[in-house]
């Protein structure tokens, strides 16, 4: 498999994990989870995953000095518990596909502010595709047509500040990589952002709920949020990064939109009209097409390298 094409399947796997969060929020959200307390689980959980997993296969990447350690609580706190306080927020006050359209606006932010960062190009073809997907988005979100859909104030905030995270989420630790490796920042990122939203939590309202959850349920839910969509999608997403452009990889996490419209639709009974469905073909057609188009493979920069 070619360096590309791990780019892309890392940012396909990023998409779907983050799609289907939904699930998982708003099942724990029945039992009177609160937003903070299902972002801290998931920080929690992702970053004591995480060191385990390279205390076995990467040891080296889990050496840290003081100023490594700041700039890893720095990261966690600004890209993760703020990103995902938001989005916990977002999901549980507007609907799943609104929310996940909103934070689909991050390859906007991506597209800006790599322009400063990395000196990426605007390129018109990247371009293009962004106002593509993002009209898809739009349609997938059912805000034109109008339908079933309720728009509250906060959560519609909430989901542009989760947008914003994502960008974040995407350009720090590749911004970061010629210095630091990027998995001692995730790790690293997801500690410190637990520890951030740790001053936040009532843990003897936490035990209620976790006693108040049937065993089964809980155990899902928790491995769901902490493992399979910040885990297993945020270390897909910065490994994309490695391979293909941060813009390359946040267009791509717009088929996370189908996958949360899907999930609203099946799972929630949520209405989907032709206009969504229309809006999903676009989004798949835009991703898609953003690849077909491209005559040359990609050659990482410096700051891009392996580590």
């Amino acid at each position: 498999m070619s360096n590309r094409a791990k780019g892309i399947s890392l940012a396909v796997i990023t998409a779907v994990m983050w799609g289907i969060m939904g699930i998982f929020v708003r099942s724990l959200s029945q039992y009177q989870f609160t937003n903070l307390e299902i972002s801290f689980f998931r920080c929690a959980l992702a970053g004591g995953a995480y060191f385990l997993f390279l205390l076995f296969t990467k040891p080296s990447a889990l050496k840290i000095d003081l100023k490594v350690l700041v700039i890893c609580l720095i990261y966690g706190a600004v890209a993760y518990s703020i990103s995902f306080v938001s989005y916990s927020v977002s999901v549980s006050r507007i609907p799943v596909g609104v929310a996940t359209v909103l934070m689909f606006m991050s390859p906007i932010w991506v597209a800006i502010l790599g322009r400063f960062m990395f000196g990426e190009k605007l390129e018109k073809n990247k371009m293009i595709t962004i106002f593509i997907c993002l009209i898809g988005a739009v349609l997938v979100s059912n805000l034109i047509g109008g339908g079933n859909v309720k728009l509250d104030g906060i959560g519609i905030l909430a989901g542009v500040v989760n947008g914003i995270g994502v960008a974040l989420q995407i350009l720090l630790p590749k911004y970061f990589a010629k210095d630091y490796e990027r998995d001692t920042l995730l790790v690293y990122g997801f500690l410190g952002a637990a520890v951030v939203l740790m001053f936040g939590i009532d843990f003897s309202s936490v035990a209620g709920h976790m006693s108040g959850t049937p065993v089964g349920t809980l155990i899902w839910n928790l491995f769901g949020i902490g493992i399979l969509c910040t885990m297993v999608a945020n270390v897909s997403c910065v490994k994309s990064t490695q391979y293909v452009e941060a813009t390359t990889t946040s267009i791509l996490s717009a088929l996370e939109v189908v996958v949360g419209t899907l999930v609203g639709f099946l799972i929630f009974n949520e209405h989907m009209t032709l206009l969504q469905l229309l809006g999903a073909v676009i989004i798949v057609a835009g991703a898609v097409g953003s690849e077909i188009r491209r005559k040359e493979l990609y050659l990482p920069c410096k700051s891009c390298i392996i580590k």
